[in-house]
């Protein structure tokens, strides 16, 4: 169309009421029509896939989709196992020894039959010669004593009929005043209501009681003298039935004998006998409320704060001793652990351990209930990896001769014999030693009573037939708990150390496990 044409339209379609834009619009739009089907037909439109593609795709999806669902529900809702990584350490574990103890005592037997009265306690420390029991002779004794006690209050009830004509009236007088002062100085706390002071009270009141008494059964009147010849003659008789056992030399105190006093002597030290040492000696307790009968034991007396302790001690512990050096004691006393500073007083070397005898003046009264006793006197330091107690845990496996391991692809493998048929099975190697490797017993391919065939034109057969037990942990180095053995050098309550660089145990900075009974072997851990 030219340009003439081309002017005429756009000033018809301008009086017509429409913009002469959309006339050039519509007039480019048909040159380029015209343009086109001078070049040909257009190409034709992609084709589209049909939908059951689609909907292939789609189920595929789904099914990913549900898996990682159902994988990520499983994993999350799985209990949190605690974790730890591997690495060096040290513990210190005691070498536990058995001894005896050895004192200087002196047991007292009853010197008649009777009923015994103390007057100390255990552990108490008794002077010598000071009046330690007394033996009463049946019921007997207990008459006269009544009677004498009938007549000390006569006496004393007569004396106080004569106070003023006293020969210690100024005695007397004073403790009767000590006595209203002690009434009055008592008399606001009563009032107050406080009775903390009661005991204490009562106690100075009898000490001023009995010096008064005292005072008058020992003041001879000529009111009192048949009273007192009546008494002197009961006390005769008391005399006879009562006997009064006195302290040969000072020491402790002690109501528990073990028939042991006699053997294990300070004289016998350096040659106590292992057997003995090994008894489980029990210390039998007197008893003050039974009687007694005539040469039972009564009482036993430890005269000296010197005591020792004997023991047999492993050649490899007491090499690293002298004569002279001090050691710190731990002993076993019931559920306590009493510890004491002992001499190594003598050593006599043996093939596999040495007798020694440790000597202390210390601490003597921690161990008076003992004779033979564990203790430990220095403490093994081991180096190693350290690991919780809670997480070994004990597994069997199958012991295999190393002459019918397979090498196949380095992979070792054994050859299982099944009928007439042999099959090579991978195996996991969890220890060795010179002879044998050693396999979890999963009861998987291999268990006992399979047979095993050697390589080679003289091949052997071999069944297995032993388990053996091995201590390990569960390593988690990859998601998944996987035993691995341990061997154990040494341990206290709370961790192990084992052996590091074992070519099948544990590395550095391997995740274990710190429980082991919170999973399961080859169980996913997160």
């Amino acid at each position: 169309m030219d340009c003439f044409h081309k002017r005429a339209l756009g000033l018809f379609m301008t009086k017509r009421g429409m913009p002469s834009f959309f006339v050039e619009g519509a007039s480019a739009g048909r040159d380029d029509i015209l343009s086109r089907s001078n070049q040909g037909p257009p190409p034709r439109p992609p084709r589209r896939r049909p939908k059951r593609y689609q909907g292939f795709t789609i189920f595929i999806f789904s099914c990913l989709l549900v898996y990682l669902l159902g994988y990520s529900l499983v994993f999350f809702n799985q209990p949190a196992v605690a974790l730890e990584n591997v690495d060096y350490g040290t513990i210190d574990v005691p070498t536990v020894l058995r001894g005896m103890i050895i004192r200087e005592e002196q047991v007292v037997n009853s010197p008649r039959s009777g009923q015994s009265e103390y007057f100390y306690l255990e552990g108490d420390r008794v002077k010598k010669n000071a009046l330690v029991c007394s033996v009463k002779d049946g019921d007997e004794a207990s008459v006269i004593e009544g009677e004498i006690e009938r007549l000390d209050e006569s006496i004393i009830e007569a004396q106080q009929q004569r106070a003023d004509l006293s020969l210690f009236k100024e005695d007397l007088t004073r403790i009767s005043q000590s006595l209203n002062q002690l009434a009055l100085s008592m008399v606001p706390r009563f009032v107050d209501g406080d009775l903390s002071s009661l005991a204490s009270f009562a106690d100075q009141v009898n000490t001023q009681m009995n010096l008064r008494n005292q005072i008058w059964l020992t003041e001879n009147t000529t009111s009192t003298a048949s009273l007192n010849e009546q008494k002197a003659a009961y006390q005769n008789q008391l005399s006879e039935s009562v006997s009064n056992v006195y302290a040969q030399e000072s020491g402790i105190f002690s109501l528990k004998v073990d028939q042991f006093e006699e053997i294990a002597t300070p004289q016998t030290r350096t040659q106590i006998d292992r057997r003995q040492m090994e008894m489980n000696v029990q210390a039998e307790y007197i008893s003050k409320s039974l009687a007694k009968e005539e040469g039972q034991p009564l009482f036993k007396i430890i005269t000296s704060n010197i005591w020792y302790l004997a023991a047999y001690v492993p050649n490899d512990l007491a090499s690293s001793w002298e004569t002279g050096d001090t050691v710190l004691v731990t002993g076993t006393v019931g559920d306590e652990h009493p510890q004491v500073e002992m001499q190594v007083e003598t050593m006599t070397p043996g093939e596999s351990d040495t007798y020694v005898v440790f000597c202390s003046n210390q601490n003597m009264t921690s161990f008076l209930d003992v004779r033979t006793m564990d203790f430990y006197v220095e403490e093994n330091i081991y180096t190693g990896f350290k690991i919780p107690n809670t997480a070994i845990v004990e597994k069997n496996f199958i012991k295999i001769p190393r002459a019918y391991l397979v090498e196949s692809l380095d992979q070792n493998g054994v050859i299982k014999r099944e009928g007439n048929e042999d099959r090579l099975i991978g195996i996991n190697i969890a220890m060795s030693d010179e002879e044998n490797v050693y396999i979890l017993q999963d009861f998987g391919d291999l268990k006992i009573g399979d047979t095993l065939v050697s390589e080679g034109e003289n091949a052997t057969t071999y069944m297995l037939s032993e388990v053996v037990t091995y201590q390990g942990v569960y390593v988690a180095n990859s998601s998944m708990a996987a035993f691995t053995v341990i061997e154990p050098l040494g341990s206290n309550n709370e961790y192990t150390i084992v052996r590091a660089g074992s070519q099948y145990g544990l590395k550095i900075n391997d995740r274990i496990v710190s429980d082991a009974k919170t999973v399961e072997e080859s169980e996913m851990v997160n």
